[in-house]
């Protein structure tokens, strides 16, 4: 018994005041730390998509999009002081002095040390060496003109060329034209319907060349998506005072990937406390020397699930102190 009450308070944390005979410790308190790894994908849709079924004959996506989803999350229960439970102990207690060397001492808040971007910048789509066509295009257009001979003024027609800008489905057309034409020369040089002889290596060579600048032009029509992967961490912090402890961990924003809260899809810890088995008090008491009494926790055992929108995708167990039981120990003094 005596064993497991030491193994709680290596949890305090202490801080020495000027008083040689005083000291202020602080209880545990248990963060819960999420480290979460997610997929995002912007889907950036292809300029002539809209052309795509009129001219190609396929159903595309014709508008941008960015999707999340978690690849894996990982769950860490951290021990801090807490320092709503500062208590004065009026005594000199060696033992109680050794234990702080297990970390959690407080000598003042230390100041932030740099600065780690949490959201990466956003993505642009760029389709600029996907096409191969050009912006303009040489219009051949009939004009009359009046020539005068020596008996009249005589309109004849006459060949102009002009260049205009191409419209949107202009260069789908070119695009959609090209794709076809790469298709029945991979055809040809399949099927061997062609003047030159192709075999073996120089046929493969042939073959996935055209394939290449086929999937150029079908880019354009088709879109094409980008995939990055965004890591982020989370504190949640369980309240004694909440009955139903569900608290929201992050969620997973479409547009700015993994977010403590905002919009998108949630995710939630929730903590099922296990049954506490009773215990009887000991009856026996130290009659030699003066004590004092040692104000200490018993963490509650907690059986904590990660859900999305009520699906469990993480189970574990953790101990939460600030969940738990509320006791003193009894430590002899000078």
């Amino acid at each position: 018994m005596e064993k497991r009450i030491i193994t709680s308070i290596l949890a305090l944390a202490v801080a020495f005041c000027a008083a040689a005979q005083e000291s202020i410790y602080y209880l545990p308190s248990t963060t819960i730390t999420v480290e979460v790894e997610a997929e995002q994908e912007t889907f950036f849709a292809g300029p002539y998509a809209a052309f795509a079924k009129k001219l190609l004959g396929i159903d595309v996506r014709r508008a941008d999009e960015v999707t999340s989803r978690v690849l894996s999350a990982t769950i860490t229960p951290k021990v801090e002081a807490d320092r709503k439970s500062a208590t004065l102990l009026e005594a000199d207690v060696p033992e109680l002095m050794a234990l702080s060397a297990q970390g959690l001492i407080s000598f003042g808040e230390k100041g932030e040390l740099g600065v780690t971007w949490r959201f990466l910048p956003p993505m642009r789509g760029d389709f600029t060496d996907k096409g191969l066509t050009g912006d303009t295009k040489v219009v051949k257009r009939i004009v009359y003109k009046t020539i005068p001979t020596d008996t009249a003024f005589v309109r004849v027609p006459v060949e102009e060329k002009f260049i205009e800008t191409k419209t949107l489905e202009d260069r789908a057309k070119e695009a959609a034209d090209h794709i076809l034409s790469l298709r029945a020369q991979r055809l040809d040089i399949a099927t061997g319907n062609t003047d030159a002889t192709f075999s073996g290596a120089a046929m493969a060579d042939a073959l996935k060349e055209i394939r290449q600048m086929e999937e150029e032009y079908l880019a354009m029509f088709r879109g094409y998506s980008q995939v990055r992967t965004l890591t982020a961490s989370f504190d949640v912090i369980p309240q004694a005072n909440v009955k139903n402890h569900r608290y929201l961990a992050f969620r997973t924003d479409p547009e700015r990937g993994l977010v403590s809260n905002g919009r998108g899809t949630p995710y939630y810890i929730e903590l099922e406390p296990e049954a506490l088995v009773r215990e009887e008090a000991s009856q026996s008491a130290r009659k030699a020397g003066k004590t004092t009494q040692i104000r200490y926790r018993i963490p509650m055992i907690c059986r904590l699930t990660l859900t999305e929108d009520g699906r469990p995708l993480v189970e574990t167990r953790v101990p939460v102190y600030q969940l738990g039981k509320e006791a003193s120990y009894p430590v002899k003094t000078n």
